[in-house]
């Protein structure tokens, strides 16, 4: 008896520790390279671009993430089960902007040649507090306004307005008043 509960013990102590390896190292740790990658793409300079780039294929390879290292990224990015993130070169990120898994941020297709030529954006520009759920598609060069929410599978074409919900495809919604989300949980214990 007190044999099978050691074993049954052991078992559950490594189920655990492997969910936690997977959920606060694995997870962080893409999300760290990324950011790292971006950093240092913004430093300038041919060894860095080159750097950051050996980084982006990189983390391609290890955490099935496609996250160009020129994306203007702002305060408090977080990516949230990084596998099969796609944002594209040109797009730019706000402040406290929540990505869950599958995101995509890409180019639209048509136009993309002369929109190359002339230096302009091709991906999104996502504004501050957006929440982008799993598996959403946001094409082209469109703005997503603050504190909006992407559903889960949703696809965006056009301009999203502040304060809004987008569900299934280009259906925008005003967010109520009292929907409130918490990017990043706060400290009971904190001094206020």
């Amino acid at each position: 008896m007190t044999k099978a509960l050691g074993n049954l013990k052991r078992r559950l102590a490594r189920k655990i520790r492997t969910f936690l390896y997977w959920h606060f190292q694995h997870d962080r740790k893409a999300e760290s390279q990324v950011l790292k990658s971006i950093a240092i793409y913004h430093r300038g300079g041919f060894f860095n671009k080159w750097r950051a780039t050996w980084m982006w294929a990189r983390n391609q390879k290890n955490f099935a993430i496609n996250f160009h290292p020129a994306v203007e990224v702002g305060k408090n990015l977080r990516i949230e089960h990084c596998l099969g993130v796609f944002v594209g070169s040109t797009a730019i990120l706000g402040d406290n902007v929540r990505i869950y898994q599958h995101v995509q941020i890409i180019a639209k297709g048509a136009g993309d040649q002369e929109r190359m030529e002339n230096h302009e954006r091709r991906q999104a520009k996502i504004g501050n507090n957006v929440v982008l759920g799993c598996a959403c598609i946001v094409i082209g060069p469109i703005t997503v306004g603050d504190n909006s929410i992407i559903g889960a599978g949703a696809i965006v074409t056009h301009d999203v307005p502040p304060n809004s919900i987008v569900t299934g495809v280009n259906q925008i919604r005003p967010r109520p008043a009292d929907m409130t989300f918490r990017h990043y949980p706060t400290n009971p214990h904190a001094q206020q």
